[in-house]
């Protein structure tokens, strides 16, 4: 797959390359710095899997060069990658026809669940976003998900676990982070697959994702 990655900072770039290319096998990305470029990239290619776009870089003029990019390949999955944590930037980025909306603060590890997310035909909102369109304010960490939320019957451990599985923690590194043996952690597993009704961490994953959960911590850098 060929991923085109455009962002006028060089340093993010740098970043997330080696990132975007485990997203499969033989992955390669096309890098550009300006949204000129990366329109010109994609139409001289012309066989994108992906395309992840910085929302401020120079051309891009706010969201036109979204809509551009989405009426010349209108099913090209297309992520909109930000510094922006703005409601309203996301908000108008996916009904503008964007895939997903990742802030830049997000752990590589993450990003790369998000974009395999968006991969397999979902859309990925940034959990501060549905606070936002339900008009309250945004939810603190410790807080119990919802009700109606399919990780409500997750203890605080398993919650924790997921968060560390979503950033693609392994058994060992859990274990030692929490301070618990990794037999605990298997059957912390084993319960959470249980109550998710999923058959392992992958789907867990997913469906961690689909609830807004973001992982346990965040960088500037990825």
């Amino acid at each position: 797959m060929r991923i085109l990655l455009a962002d006028d900072h060089a340093m993010v770039r740098d970043g997330l390359v080696p990132f975007l290319e485990r997203l499969e096998p033989g992955a390669s990305v096309v890098e550009a710095g300006t949204f000129p470029d990366a329109q010109s990239a994609a139409r001289t290619h012309g066989d994108f899997g992906l395309a992840i776009l910085d929302l401020y870089m120079p051309g891009m003029n706010g969201l036109e060069g979204l809509l551009s990019l989405r009426s010349e390949f209108p099913t090209l999955p297309i992520v909109i990658l930000s510094g922006s944590t703005k409601p309203e930037d996301a908000l108008q980025a996916i009904e503008s026809g964007a895939n997903g909306f990742v802030p830049k603060t997000m752990r590589g590890e993450t990003i790369l669940g998000v974009l395999r997310l968006v991969l397999s035909g979902e859309k990925y909102i940034p959990p501060f976003l549905f606070d936002y369109r339900e008009g309250g304010p945004a939810h603190s960490p410790a807080q119990p998900p919802a009700t109606g939320s399919p990780l409500a019957h997750l203890t605080p451990r398993e919650r924790d676990i997921l968060e560390m599985i979503v950033d693609g923690a392994p058994n060992k590194v859990i274990a030692r982070e929490l301070n618990l043996q990794e037999v605990t952690v298997k059957a912390h597993l084993r319960n959470m697959f249980r109550k998710l009704t999923v058959a392992n961490r992958t789907e867990a994953a997913r469906v961690a994702l689909l609830a807004g959960v973001s992982g346990r911590k965040s960088l500037q850098h990825v």
